[in-house]
């Protein structure tokens, strides 16, 4: 998360006009979800992957660290999707039998998976143009201009806000709890993590009592002004 931030205020793109990257986003996004086109959604991610590296000049190793997780999570979703049951012995390509039921795969499973993870890739690739190129503030002023309801947006100023807190406790309180020997076998591991998430839980509801009693300080009247 404070790589893909940093990235966003340090990467070539950074001063472009936020609209011009939006837009760029939205296209190759909705291209990507209205599309069963294999080659179409083959170009984007290579296109998109080509303006990423190699015009906002951003790190190829962050790039496929971004990458990693959610192309798991894809290729794990395309594998269970793969996955047919049926009661007859039908258009299967391989299958096993489980009492009076047939589990396999056929060939029109693996055509739709395969269209299934191009188009969420691909759809995956186009946001990441956005969140790597473009600094948060700029994502504001682009809702600001789109007319977002302000709540909408206060919101997310305060969740981009509290994520880095958390974070922050987080390293904190694991880097405390290792110095310790906390983690040092998997009994010691499964109670450090325990208290880990509780002493997160009341840390957390402290900073936003801190929050709220300075924001009656200043005399807030229930709106941001952003």
């Amino acid at each position: 998360m404070l790589e893909i931030d940093k990235c966003a205020y340090t990467n070539a793109l950074r001063n472009t006009n936020p609209m011009v990257k939006l837009i760029i986003s939205f296209i190759a996004l909705t291209l990507s979800v209205i599309t069963n086109n294999v080659i179409l959604h083959l170009l984007i991610m290579l296109i998109v992957s080509i303006l990423i590296i190699f015009l906002a000049k951003v790190n190829i190793k962050l790039y496929i660290k971004c990458l990693k997780i959610p192309i798991y999570f894809l290729i794990i979703g395309t594998i269970l999707n793969m996955i047919n049951i049926s009661l007859e012995n039908q258009s299967f390509i391989f299958n096993i039998k489980v009492f009076n039921l047939y589990i396999g795969i056929t060939l029109f499973s693996i055509e739709s998976s395969l269209y299934i993870l191009l188009r969420a890739i691909s759809s995956v690739i186009s946001i990441y143009f956005l969140i790597l190129t473009t600094p948060f503030n700029q994502l504001i002023i682009i809702l600001k201009k789109l007319h977002i309801p302000d709540t909408l947006v206060e919101l997310m100023v305060l969740t981009y806000r509290f994520i880095f807190i958390f974070l922050e406790e987080i390293k904190d309180i694991y880097k405390s709890q290792e110095l310790r020997f906390g983690y040092i076998n998997l009994k010691n591991s499964y109670n450090s993590t325990a208290l880990l998430i509780k002493i997160l839980f009341f840390r957390m509801m402290r900073k936003y009592e801190d929050m709220s009693i300075t924001l009656d300080m200043k005399l807030y009247d229930g709106k941001f002004h952003i």
